[in-house]
């Protein structure tokens, strides 16, 4: 059967971070010309690797000065995908995603928050291991935004800018702690920033 383009796009966009770094060492190209640094939290974030794995998708993750890959703290990541695909349709697949992963790891954990006057929707989301030594756990909380937008060069597509936040080991068990009374900062943050606006590159 021959797959829909659209489709594996999409699931292009939507994979999970931190698990594509087959080519970090490769020249780091700001193929969507976004203006840097990324501000959130406080934190300025630069451009630390990119991707152009096809026509129809870019792919640019930022981390903070003294982070590095992969065992990184918190990162963004800024992906477009030139789809005809809705929001909606994105969001759904994320889901589907996550749905799977919960069938094997009982931490993931999700919410989907819609925003009915843009049309945007936000998946906020947890991630992480549940080793028997606690020195090799690891939790992460992903703020996945979507938005369908037209880039300043054309194209229309599907927009993700994410955030994703790691504690390893001891640090755990104090950050879930604590994300039970400040869960909505981040959130809110997300929702309220600016998304990038984009120039894609040929």
């Amino acid at each position: 059967m021959r797959k829909n383009p659209l489709f594996i796009a999409l699931l292009a966009l939507l994979s999970l971070p931190g698990q594509i770094y087959g080519q970090m060492g490769k020249t780091v190209i700001n193929f969507m010309e976004i203006q840097g640094p990324i501000s959130v939290q406080k934190n300025a974030y630069q451009l630390a690797w990119s991707a152009h794995p096809d026509a129809s998708l870019y792919k640019q993750e930022y981390l903070a000065v003294g982070d590095n890959f992969p065992n990184y703290k918190s990162m963004v990541t800024v992906d477009f995908a030139v789809t005809g695909s809705t929001v909606d349709q994105a969001v759904e697949t994320k889901v589907r995603e996550l749905e799977n992963l919960k069938r094997t790891n009982p931490i993931v954990n999700y919410e989907v928050i819609s925003n009915p006057a843009t049309g945007e929707k936000i998946i906020d989301c947890l991630i992480g291991t549940n080793a028997t030594d606690v020195q090799t756990n690891l939790i992460e909380r992903d703020i996945f935004r979507f938005k369908q937008v037209k880039a300043k060069s054309g194209q229309r597509g599907i927009l993700l800018f994410a955030v994703s936040v790691r504690k390893y080991g001891n640090e755990v068990t104090p950050f879930l702690l604590k994300l039970k009374s400040d869960k909505a900062m981040l959130v809110n943050e997300v929702a309220k920033l600016s998304m990038p606006e984009i120039n894609v590159m040929h």
